[in-house]
């Protein structure tokens, strides 16, 4: 039993060392390619850069649908979601005080209720008894209405960013990529792209496998519970890292616009992705409650920031009191 233990431990680590870095390489791989053949640096940012940081969830609930642990891909997808705002922008804004911008209020977080819409009409028959009662499944068509509602919503940002680049350049992370990036040969980051996907690939494997038995054998815990919180944990985990590194420096750049940018990706690109290649049954009525938290603290996000316009220590303390709040409901249930 020690060995098994220290094995699957292993593995969940050797999970997120990978998952960190493929995703990392895969974008400086891709989005430097893009850049270097004159790509305009909006459509990276929109498309190689947004994909590629919300990579790690695709990867991993793509693997999860694959090996039949269907309620450990949605759960990663919500639990992403929640941890997104109520863990990284709550202990980044105690830190240091994040400034938001308008377009940010008025925008990006109505499209981000949006795919949360999409999201929870895919999910619908999980609420219906028409089914076995808390049963429900979404298929490809689902999936395929998520793809075309995320293509749309690039468009819809390319096109305004014409007129407003400023204001959409707060959804658009292009730190990862440097001149140095551009300019290096083209083999070079060919390698970079295919050691990201590999990276990705094994890590997610390794992500969860261990963290499945852990939970499963340690603490009796459902796919559910597994996927919202330990695999959402560790695919939100370089982000998180990342954003409270930048608040210690008191760096302004953390911006609420990446943070709604990945959810909306999240909702739309990883759940249609892995929907289109192999439709998801879900069983755990407890969904309902995870949905439901996801999109009341977004609504929380919404009502901080159409009040004040930024985020500060008191209001980081709100999501962090939101997310134990839910947390703790999520251990007495055990995901069931």
């Amino acid at each position: 039993m020690a060995i098994d233990i220290l094995l699957n431990s292993g593995a969940v680590l050797a999970g997120l060392v990978l998952l960190y870095f493929g995703g990392n390489y895969l974008v400086k791989g891709a989005g430097g390619m893009a850049l270097h053949f004159k790509v305009a640096p909006i459509v990276v940012g929109l498309t190689v850069v947004a994909f590629g940081t919300s990579a790690p969830e695709l990867f991993v609930s793509l693997f999860s649908a694959l090996q039949g642990y269907t309620e450990i891909s949605l759960g990663n997808v919500v639990g992403s979601n929640i941890i997104n705002i109520a863990l990284i922008l709550g202990i980044s804004s105690i830190i240091v005080t994040i400034p938001v911008g308008q377009g940010i209020v008025f925008r990006d977080i109505p499209l981000m209720f949006f795919s949360y819409l999409i999201l929870f009409a895919a999910a619908l028959p999980m609420f219906w008894e028409t089914l076995a009662p808390g049963e429900g499944r979404i298929f490809r068509i689902e999936g395929l209405l998520m793809i075309a509602a995320l293509v749309a919503y690039v468009l819809f940002l390319y096109m305004y960013s014409r007129q407003h680049e400023d204001e959409v350049s707060e959804l658009v992370e292009m730190d990862e990529i440097s001149e140095e990036d551009v300019n290096r040969p083209v083999p070079i980051m060919l390698l970079e792209i295919a050691g990201g996907i590999a990276a990705l690939g094994f890590g997610s494997d390794f992500l969860i496998d261990g963290a499945s038995w852990m939970a499963r054998n340690l603490f009796g815990a459902s796919d559910r519970f597994i996927g919202i919180t330990i695999v959402a944990f560790g695919t939100s985990l370089p982000e998180l890292v990342t954003s409270v590194i930048a608040a210690s420096k008191k760096q302004m750049d953390i911006s609420v616009g990446n943070i709604v940018g990945s959810n909306i990706f999240n909702s739309l690109m990883v759940l249609g992705a892995t929907s289109l290649v192999t439709p998801l049954s879900i069983y755990a009525a407890g969904f309902t409650v995870d949905i439901l938290a996801m999109i009341l603290i977004s609504l929380l996000l919404f009502l901080v920031l159409l009040w004040r316009r930024k985020l500060e220590r008191w209001s980081g303390v709100l999501f962090l009191i939101s997310y134990a709040g839910y947390f703790i409901y999520l251990l007495q249930s055990r995901g069931v």
